[in-house]
């Protein structure tokens, strides 16, 4: 299995300018994009890199703000295939319940490789 942290600095300080403190990082399988949808219907986008490709305009990497009150964020980043994307959910070390419940979720999205 692969893991890959490599989060941009400016991402983690969005989470630590709002929560105070370094976020612990989850990550996850491969989501599709129906994922990605999802999750930023009812959520916040706090940063986001876009490409327009003439007739769509589609999320290559985003901050999501999942959950104000149990401090949780999520970081997305499409793969060279742009309907897959890695998600990093960032938390506070006591909301890791609340994180498992997330990922419990998102079970219809993985997608069939691991990382």
């Amino acid at each position: 299995m692969k893991y890959e942290t490599n989060i941009p600095d400016h991402v983690i300080d969005i989470f630590k300018k709002k929560y105070e403190n370094y976020p612990c990082l989850t990550q996850t399988r491969n989501v599709t994009e129906d994922a990605i949808k999802v999750l930023t219907k009812k959520n916040k986008i706090l940063w986001y890199s876009k490409f327009f490709d003439g007739n769509n305009l589609s999320i290559k990497e985003a901050v999501i703000d999942y959950s104000n009150n149990y401090k949780i964020m999520i970081y997305c980043k499409s793969k060279e295939d742009e309907k897959v994307y890695s998600l990093i959910i960032m938390s506070s070390e006591v909301n890791y319940e609340h994180v498992e419940f997330l990922l419990k979720g998102l079970n219809k999205y993985y997608t069939i490789d691991l990382i």
